[in-house]
């Protein structure tokens, strides 16, 4: 993994958290929820360990928002699933 991407972890008010650096990947995949909602997961980002993330938060890179749909946790790093946000 390459920690190559400056990342804003914002709240769920967007408020700044922290800055960290993540490895941000093209992904592709759906979650379906009831009542026949789907989002689809257009990236994801690999980064250190912090408890700041979660899924309530969001990801600022650039000019782009992206909402932490779902992470899973490994031994020494994290793995965050992203919904790109159409409007912020």
């Amino acid at each position: 993994m390459f920690y190559n991407t400056k990342c804003s972890v914002l709240d769920k008010d967007k408020t700044n958290l922290l800055d960290i650096w993540v490895d941000l990947q093209p992904y592709e995949k759906t979650l379906q929820y009831e009542d026949d909602i789907e989002v689809e997961i257009t990236a994801r980002a690999f980064c250190d360990k912090f408890s700041e993330i979660t899924n309530y938060g969001y990801f600022q890179i650039g000019d782009k928002v992206y909402k932490i749909m779902n992470f899973k946790e490994w031994s020494d790093y994290m793995e965050c699933f992203l919904y790109q946000c159409e409007c912020d």
